[in-house]
């Protein structure tokens, strides 16, 4: 026995004088020898005692493969073992770790109520490194325990050297005992040949196509995998001989991906292959004139799709080469500077993708002699209204006091929606009446559409209704303008003298100007509206409610002035089966409310119609790049239904990924140089795209931490080449600039590991291991926490127990004092 404070003991001498002095006096001798004894042990406890005892109790490290080597009855096996391990602990430590490339904690779903461990995912799995797992495995064993190391694997080491590791476990004195895995079988499968796209954007099913060489008949699947994450596994059937197989996966991750594929059937193994993939997320460029929130729901479209959108009003100043792709939505081409027409064929022409989608804004401008450069690069263009001359329009507004708060502001809005949908050949007029008429806006070309607006929006209502006398002035300076088509709308909430409206209409009607009646509310003369409209071969709308008023007097207009936007509900018909319509269900397509009408040119593709005649969705390929044009909208106008027909998202989803590049603009490579172990990067930048100045900086990123900066030379105009070296590293590589580069994109290429290639085990080697270490191989579990007579050296304190003794002998000796009084008090109560 020792002593930390042996000093202390210096203090027992006065213990036992103290107990003489008061042995005489004290009324009970076993109280005062408890009280000398509670002494005695509390100094004896502050000297901190100690005795040199052997254990025997064990600290087991059990370590199990999970690389990629190991196949799944492997880990089911391997998860039994930790089980039974675990339950034969008894009072021993244990402690399961998992291994691949190096040593990974536990997942939380590895254990319940026994282990379920999953194969090592990612970088970590593909490689075998028995060497760092024993070493790691060492190190975390509890002091003052007899430890020992449990390994469980197929052997097949490719990183380290499990000998020196075992000799190191030698020399500590830790037995390894090792189970031996069977490993992967050798597949009879083989991959003949492997095609996938250099190149992807996120989001896109990316297409893989194998041909792999079977020996017989057999069933299977193909699960994907990037970087270590399942995207999905594929069902297959095998014919004997050589099968072609293709199946599709999406990746919404951007940048170089690690993609890997394994087919695994039941009878003959599973083979494997990986490789790297560039993954870009698309950037749009999205031009529409519609007001916020209009388009919402082609948007979201484009945010689950993972498409990074800049939406604006104009083109002016965007840089297009920045963009895969570029939409315009309700949008009026003709209005784009003709420099800028230019650049976007030329943007066609190189790669990009374009998709024009139809709306009132479109406008056909006449006596065009030729196609400019943006007519050029669509597959469908504009077609001429009915009237390529002037047409006129007048409106007669009812401004009656009964016409005062929101109807005379939806009347103002809907005349202003009118004014908005004329061209500068156009002629309007605005006639306001109650008990009199004036003209708010005289008969004029509308040529100065914001000035027409103002005069428009002073509107204010007073007064009484008198219908006629308005009627008969709209009429009289109708008739001396010359104008292709010529057309009245009368717009009242009120009840009025017939005069002499029916004949004027019949006037009118030979005149070839037609009239259009528009009642609001309940308190109209119904009868007198319509025969208005019939005389006149216009038409008659009522309404309870005025908040539709601006469509329908917009579509009234469209239809009786030659508009080249068409308003009635058409249902598309599919006239060529596509990829973009591949999981869309057309049949169950509502109608569209509207479109505007193109001609689609002699070679483009016509995907759908309207009516069989007009395109609804037509597209061509335009030098490198595509380009689409959909005639209706894509908001809640002419397709109100389709926003809420649960393919709309596929159909448009479709619809941009198939405009998006499928070559890049440019090249970015990474290749391995095998003689002097370089890996090798060259980039040619694409027609257009300016040489950066500086510089940016560069670094390849590999497996293990792996972090180099690499140095680009120029070889000639937009070409650069740079070298670093990586050795005998496999895995995958990424070079990529430290702040984003349009001119340097950030490129990928996949090592295969060893790890891949390594099936069946070593069993011969396991054996070995553990006869040099004086562990077992495949002992029962139980007998893993035999020591075989071995302990270790530990040291038992002692001044817990005498604190326990002191404690004890006080309240004992209270006790002895006190139970008298105590029962007393029990005997009142």
């Amino acid at each position: 026995m020792t002593f930390d404070r042996a000093w202390v003991l210096l203090f027992l001498p006065l213990v036992a004088a103290f107990a003489l002095i008061e042995w005489r006096r004290a009324a009970s001798k076993i109280g005062l020898l408890l009280k000398s004894l509670a002494l005695a042990a509390v100094i004896g406890a502050l000297s901190e005692p100690q005795i040199l005892v052997s254990e025997t109790k064990m600290a087991v490290a059990v370590l199990v493969d999970t690389s990629a080597s190991v196949s799944p009855d492997d880990l089911e096996r391997a998860s039994q073992l930790a089980t039974e391990i675990d339950r034969a602990r008894g009072r021993h430590w244990v402690r399961v770790i998992p291994f691949g490339r190096a040593t990974r904690p536990l997942e939380p779903d590895e254990y319940s109520k026994g282990w379920r461990l999953k194969q090592a995912s990612g970088d970590a799995g593909r490689a075998t490194d028995l060497e760092a797992a024993i070493r790691e495995a060492s190190a975390p064993l509890p002091a003052g325990l007899v430890g020992r190391i449990v390994l469980i694997s197929d052997g097949k080491e490719n990183r380290g050297s499990i000998t020196r590791a075992a000799w190191q476990a030698q020399q500590l004195g830790l037995p390894v005992d090792t189970y031996a895995l069977k490993g992967r079988p050798r597949p009879s499968l083989r991959i003949e040949s492997l095609h996938m796209p250099s190149f992807a954007f996120t989001g896109e099913r990316v297409p893989i196509e194998l041909v792999v060489s079977s020996p017989r008949k057999s069933s299977g699947v193909v699960e994907i995998s990037a970087e270590g994450r399942s995207l999905g596994a594929h069902p297959v059937n095998l014919d004997a001989g050589d099968t072609s197989l293709r199946v599709f996966s999406a990746i919404s991750a951007a940048g170089a991906i690690d993609l890997s594929a394994v087919i695994r059937t039941e009878d003959q193994g599973e083979v494997r292959f990986e490789q790297a993939l560039m993954v870009r997320r698309p950037r749009v460029l999205y031009v529409s004139q519609d007001p916020p929130g209009v388009d919402k729901d082609l948007l979201g479209v484009l945010e689950n799709g993972k498409f990074q959108v800049d939406t604006v009003p104009g083109i002016r100043s965007a840089k297009l080469s920045e963009y895969q792709l570029i939409v315009f939505n309700n949008h009026n081409l003709e209005a784009i500077p003709p420099q800028r027409k230019a650049d976007l064929e030329d943007y066609v022409k190189q790669g990009g993708g374009m998709l024009v989608i139809g709306g009132e804004q479109n406008v056909y401008v006449e006596g065009k002699k030729q196609e400019d450069p943006l007519e050029r690069s669509l597959p469908a263009k504009l077609a001429p209204p009915r009237s390529p001359e002037g047409t006129m329009v007048v409106l007669i507004i009812d401004k009656s006091s009964s016409m005062e708060g929101r109807k005379i502001e939806l009347a103002r809005q809907a005349a202003i929606g009118v004014i908005e949908n004329l061209r500068p050949v156009d002629f309007v007029g605005v006639l306001i009446f109650d008990n009199s008429f004036q003209w708010a806006v005289p008969v004029r070309k509308a040529e100065d559409r914001a000035a027409i607006k103002r005069l428009v929006a002073g509107i204010t209502p007073d007064g009484g209704t008198q219908i006629a006398p308005a009627l008969s002035e709209a009429y009289r300076k109708s008739a001396p303008v010359r104008a292709t088509f010529k057309h009245i709308v009368l717009l009242t909430d009120g009840i009025s003298e017939e005069g002499d409206s029916i004949q004027l209409a019949k006037e009118a009607a030979n005149e070839r100007i037609t009239i259009s009646t528009v009642g609001l509310g309940q308190d109209v003369n119904r009868s007198y509206l319509e025969k208005v409209a019939s005389f006149a071969k216009g038409k008659a709308y009522f309404l309870n409610d005025p908040s539709g008023l601006e469509q329908i007097l917009l579509r009234d207009v469209m239809e009786h002035t030659g508009s080249t936007a068409i308003e009635k509900p058409l249902v598309p018909i599919v006239l060529k089966n596509t990829e973009i319509l591949e999981g869309v269900d057309m049949a169950s397509a509502p109608p569209l409310k509207g479109y505007v009408k193109f001609i689609a040119k002699p070679t483009a593709e016509t995907i759908l119609s309207m009516d069989r005649r007009d395109p609804l969705l037509a597209r061509w390929q335009y030098g490198l790049g595509r380009a689409a044009v959909f005639t209706s909208d894509a908001k809640a106008r002419w397709a109100a239904d389709w926003v809420t027909w649960k393919f709309y998202d596929r159909f448009w989803a479709n619809l941009l990924r198939d405009l998006l590049p499928h070559s890049q603009p440019g090249e970015a490579r990474l290749d391995y140089d095998s003689v002097n172990g370089d890996l090798v990067a060259e980039y040619r930048l694409a027609p257009g795209v300016p040489e950066p100045v500086p510089m940016p900086e560069l670094f390849v990123f590999g497996p293990g931490g792996f972090q180099k900066p690499v140095e680009m030379k120029k070889l000639a105009p937009g070409v650069f080449r740079g070298r670093v070296a990586v050795g005998n590293h496999r895995g995958l590589f990424r070079i990529r600039p430290v702040v984003e580069s349009a001119a340097f994109p950030e490129a990928g290429i996949y090592r295969p590991e060893d790890e891949l290639a390594d099936y069946g085990s070593d069993q011969l080697l396991l054996k070995q291991v553990s006869s040099q270490t004086g562990g077992n191989f495949e002992p029962r579990p139980g007998d893993i926490f035999h020591s075989g007579g071995k302990s270790v050296p530990a040291t038992l304190r002692l001044w817990p127990g005498l604190l326990a003794a002191a404690v004890a002998a006080n309240v004992i000796e209270l006790v002895l004092r006190k139970w008298k009084g105590v029962l007393q008090f029990f005997q009142r109560a």
